[in-house]
């Protein structure tokens, strides 16, 4: 089992996880603006009872035992009707359930205290609730409790704090909510930064590429900028070290490279230009002849041409791109290829060879001695499932690639190449083909 690459799915989910974290949070703030405010406001009673018979610890208890049935008292008929009509409220609009669903109270633990709580829809409605139930509870108690004919006890419950208008609601909770919000979010980001990473099969990285084929990577060419060329040297450079890294895998005796595309745009012109110019910067005359229909921008005489006994080379090394014209029957190339490629080594150090992946027969007639295949892929479009048919169909062949160049990397892709590198990945029979094919000043 494969360890969870977090520090990968983090680099590469990022911006997903606080996007939707956002959003998360955001949706959770339109939530609570969506539903309805509730303000809540209280007023407290105190009780006290009067003897001239009892002592102060009798009154006490009694007064314990007596504020407990109180608080269902609020809900009364005479409390909710005397509320609506202090408030002038409409009995349509404010039936008696919907006021006892405002109105509560509560008696606090061990204490003669009594709290009535208003809940409504604006602090000075659920104020006026709390104080007006205040005011005609303690008129009901003190009609209930207290009789004309026996003065011995006399019950009253008094308002000490009267309902103040609330600041803020209770309800929705802004920040609670918001932030549920925000988590959920989150977690589903972090959901979908995970699947993306652990299900995406297209390969970012070195070690995409030796988990899908085994290869070792060549080289990694940072995608070209359009706005500012000025700022394409780090592709010169990439291509540079690839040659470097190439000899190093392969040896300087492999002067035929035998390059196949993985997938769709593997390789372009600007690929082109930076293996001539990587070529030419290690010291080494190089062509290129691109053998599929569908091809590169060709320069110099036409692979037609040259199969038709042309001449190979026009003085001119920028021009030393080969393609065709017309489409060449795959037993032509078979046939003829070899013995052109043999002749175009005669004026090039280094001949580039592009082959479609299915051309099995043309890719067993180039291989030989001082001839090496290498695999090009796509940073995050060529799937690992492209590179591991391409890598299949090679070995059952009986051929063994040198490596893989990845094009379009960004620069935050970038790896240490040669660390990612094994013993076994230098090809002893490619590496003792000859002497390096680079001119020395």
């Amino acid at each position: 089992m494969e360890d969870v690459p977090y520090g990968r799915i983090l680099r590469e989910g990022w911006i997903v996880i606080v996007v939707l974290a956002v959003l998360g949070a955001g949706m959770g703030w339109l939530v609570t603006k969506a539903l309805p405010e509730t303000y809540a406001a209280t007023s407290t009673l105190l009780l006290r009872v009067d003897s001239t018979e009892a002592s102060l610890f009798e009154r006490n208890q009694f007064s314990l035992a007596r504020i407990k049935s109180y608080p269902p008292l609020v809900d009364s008929p005479e409390v909710i009707d005397a509320v609506r009509a202090d408030l002038d409220l409409d009995e349509d609009e404010y039936p008696d359930r919907d006021i006892r669903r405002m109105l509560s109270a509560e008696n606090t633990a061990d204490t003669v205290l009594l709290v009535v709580r208003a809940d409504a829809p604006t602090a000075q409605l659920a104020t006026d609730i709390a104080n007006s139930a205040a005011t005609h509870l303690s008129e009901l108690i003190g009609e209930t409790e207290n009789d004309e004919d026996d003065a011995r006890y006399t019950v009253a419950l008094d308002q000490v704090l009267p309902a103040v208008a609330p600041l803020a609601p209770i309800s929705p909770q802004v920040t609670a909510i918001t932030g549920l919000g925000g988590i959920a979010g989150l977690a589903l980001g972090a959901i979908v930064a995970v699947y993306r990473t652990t299900t995406n099969r297209r390969l970012r990285t070195i070690s995409d590429v030796r988990r899908s084929s085994g290869l070792p990577v060549i080289g990694q060419i940072p995608r070209r900028s359009r706005l500012h060329p000025e700022s394409n040297t780090g592709a010169i450079v990439a291509y540079e070290e690839a040659a470097g890294n190439l000899v190093a895998l392969a040896g300087g005796g492999m002067r035929t490279h035998i390059v196949v595309p993985a997938s769709d745009g593997a390789i372009d012109d600007d690929a082109i230009a930076g293996m001539l110019e990587a070529q030419r910067l290690i010291g080494a005359t190089a062509c290129v002849v691109d053998t599929r229909e569908t091809h590169v921008t060709g320069r110099g005489h036409t692979l037609n041409e040259v199969l038709g006994g042309e001449p190979i080379a026009d003085g001119d090394e920028g021009n030393a791109i080969f393609v065709a014209d017309e489409p060449i029957a795959l037993e032509t190339l078979v046939t003829e290829l070899p013995d052109v490629i043999t002749a175009m080594h005669e004026d090039f150090d280094v001949v580039v060879v592009i082959v479609e992946p299915g051309a099995s027969a043309l890719i067993e007639q180039l291989v030989g001695p001082g001839a090496g295949v290498i695999i090009n892929v796509r940073h995050n479009a060529t799937s690992a499932t492209d590179l591991v048919a391409v890598t299949t169909r090679l070995r059952v062949m009986g051929l063994r690639p040198v490596g893989v160049v990845m094009l379009h990397t960004g620069t935050k892709s970038l790896g240490s190449i040669a660390e990612s590198w094994r013993v076994s990945d230098r090809d002893p029979v490619l590496a003792g083909t000859g002497v390096s094919h680079a001119h020395t000043d």
